[in-house]
């Protein structure tokens, strides 16, 4: 799978925003670190992202195009695929 910054996609490639790609890279890394995901909190923090709102809709792309999971009922509930 190819991620690719912009707005055209061949199959098989993922369209992401510059702030979905931090929080994806941000995501692998505290996984990899600490063995469980970040809370949204941590992400906000460690992104320096402006707004509830816009954190919100990048983690529903990046989970609408597959690339995180969310597991329902837990408070750490986004898993990278």
């Amino acid at each position: 799978m190819v991620i690719l910054l912009g707005k055209s996609c061949k199959d098989g490639e993922k369209v992401v925003t510059r702030l979905g790609l931090k929080i994806l890279k941000y995501i692998k890394s505290y996984v990899r670190e600490n063995e469980i995901p970040p809370t949204r909190a941590e992400i906000k923090l460690a992104i320096s992202s402006a707004s509830d709102d816009g954190l919100e809709y990048a983690v529903k792309r990046l989970e609408e195009d597959q690339l995180i999971k969310r597991i329902p009922g837990r408070a750490r509930n986004l898993w990278p695929v």
